[in-house]
């Protein structure tokens, strides 16, 4: 591109410049003319040299090809962070939807009896889909306190705190991560909890147990997203 852009500019500069030097020449033989046959002699000034002319032009053009270079080289840049940010996003939206189908399916699999409650908890689990936190929460908290024993239970607590985090309620978010983590470490949501819960706490202030939490996490998921996620929060915060 920018070759281009050169070889349109360096005709208009060159003509630029000899029509300078022209009427320049013009104006001198013009004071000639007029002057007094008698006059004696003048030695003219020097013409101005075209190799002057030239070389300011081509230092012009040199600067502007390194400034086109630069300015291809900030673009590309640019685009590769772009592109890494979109590859990372789109990771970690494969991963979820993943997880969801997962636990989907093993929802299905799930018994009348310990399945209680699952109409109340699918409710709620729409509601937050809607983004109608406030009511989704709610809804939550209701279907916990009457099917305490019902297998969604732990996906309610994870959910749960997932709204309060979103909503900015840190201190509730705790409490229902804690619960996950603390009362069922062999659950499936656990590993995400924990996550959450190190992240929660870093933004509440306990920068030591978050790194903690964080750090168990990469140790125990490592090879999960969850781990590479804790990682990652490592790395751009501590």
């Amino acid at each position: 591109m920018s070759d281009r852009l050169i070889k349109k500019l360096a005709p208009v500069i060159l003509l630029s410049a000899l029509g300078a030097s022209q009427l320049h020449a013009d104006t001198w033989s013009s004071l000639d003319s007029q002057a007094p046959q008698t006059a004696p002699a003048v030695v003219a000034p020097a013409a101005p040299s075209h190799t002057s002319a030239n070389q300011l032009l081509f230092t012009e053009i040199e600067t502007l090809k390194q400034e086109i270079q630069r300015l291809q080289s900030v673009v590309e840049e640019q685009g590769y962070e772009l592109k890494k940010l979109k590859t990372e996003q789109k990771e970690r939206y494969l991963d979820l939807d993943r997880r969801l189908s997962a636990l989907l399916k093993s929802e299905g699999r799930k018994t009348t009896t310990s399945s209680q409650g699952k109409i109340q908890y699918d409710e709620a689990f729409d509601l937050m889909k809607q983004q109608k936190l406030a009511e989704a929460a709610t809804s939550f908290k209701g279907f916990l306190q009457q099917y305490p024993q019902s297998s969604l239970l732990v996906n309610a607590y994870y959910w749960l705190g997932q709204i309060y985090y979103n909503q900015g309620n840190l201190d509730e978010a705790r409490k229902a991560f804690t619960i996950v983590v603390k009362q069922y470490p062999d659950h499936q949501k656990m590993a995400d909890s924990k996550y959450k819960l190190g992240v929660v706490l870093h933004r509440l202030g306990d920068k030591k147990q978050a790194k903690q939490i964080l750090q168990s996490v990469v140790k125990q998921f490592s090879d999960s997203a969850t781990g590479r996620f804790a990682k990652k929060y490592l790395k751009d915060n501590f």
